[in-house]
């Protein structure tokens, strides 16, 4: 297995310059398309049922707002549909699913290529093509970096996993996760992400085995915390240090944010501090405001991805 593994959120397209947040999307002229075509659709006492026109609210509602989330409300909502309706529902989601791929195809051909190369996303891979490591690069976003930035993937040792999908085959799983204790209506199981996944990823081994854990940009939510549980519970309670863990967020909200997701899915933050070998926060924000404390922090996580050394540089009192 990789002795590095590189966890890709949307963060890291945000950082490129890519309008992939989903208020970006629903703010899209495909997204307005969709819902009017939803709109017209239904009689009026459809409307209130429609997915598409259910999101298009809550975007009206907030300046952040997540689709998945948004979707799970929806089935859990929603416990009791018509057949009629189970079809009109399905035929908006897999209308949705093809919106959010044609606007992400879009807005990934138009990114200027030359101001990426001064982003902190494209600096990370285009050094990572001289990691002397074996390297597990595990993507949760639809789009494929290596594409529109251009950067070679023919690394000495790098595994891809693109967890949802991979946009430019047009098979990117959206959706959510139904909790156990959760009654919901079956007949929308097809908005469940499991009913969507086609292969074995083995995210949470790759992760657990690597000795080098880099998170760019994902916010360790509790939509996709079952990949990481395993690790995050082996990583605070490790009687021996091992294992580098570095998350590169936006500020310090964001690590608040991050910190308590955790939290709240059992983990003690104060275990990591004292069982990993180190365990840093990265601010871009603060990198491109030249600050020296995060740039020394880039730099020496930059030092261990490059060092033939698979436990790093840092000697520990």
């Amino acid at each position: 297995m990789a002795e590095v593994a590189i966890i890709i959120g949307n963060g890291f397209d945000i950082d490129l310059g890519l309008p992939s947040k989903y208020s970006d999307f629903a703010d899209s002229p495909e997204f307005h398309d969709l819902a009017s075509r939803m709109y017209k659709m239904y009689f009026e006492e459809e409307r209130e049922n429609s997915l598409v026109l259910q999101i298009q609210q809550a975007s009206f509602n907030s300046n952040w707002f997540d689709i998945e989330e948004e979707i799970h409300k929806y089935v859990v909502d929603h416990p009791c549909l018509d057949e009629k309706m189970i079809r009109m529902v399905r035929s908006e989601f897999d209308a949705l699913k093809k919106t959010l791929t044609n606007y992400l195809k879009r807005v990934s051909e138009g990114l200027n290529h030359q101001a990426e190369e001064k982003r902190l996303a494209y600096q990370l891979l285009f050094e990572l093509q001289k990691c002397p490591k074996s390297i597990n690069e595990i993507c949760f976003n639809y789009t494929n970096p290596h594409l529109f930035l251009k950067v070679s993937t023919h690394y000495k040792k790098c595994i891809f996993t693109y967890v949802h999908g991979d946009l430019e085959k047009d098979d990117i799983v959206l959706g959510c996760d139904i909790q156990e204790h959760e009654e919901v209506n079956r007949n929308l199981s097809f908005m469940n992400k499991y009913n969507q996944l086609n292969k074995a990823n083995h995210v949470a081994i790759n992760i657990l085995e690597a000795k080098e854990i880099i998170f760019f940009g994902h916010s360790v939510n509790e939509m996709d915390f079952g990949y990481f549980r395993d690790f995050f519970k082996e990583a605070s309670a490790a009687p021996q240090p091992i294992r580098h863990l570095t998350i590169i967020t936006f500020d310090e909200e964001s690590e608040r944010i991050i910190k308590d997701n955790i939290r709240n899915q059992g983990i003690s933050v104060t275990d990591l501090y004292n069982n990993l070998w180190t365990f840093d926060f990265i601010h871009t924000s603060k990198i491109y405001a030249n600050d020296n404390i995060e740039i020394q922090k880039w730099n020496e996580m930059m030092m261990r991805l490059l060092s033939k050394e698979t436990r790093g540089v840092k000697v520990r009192n």
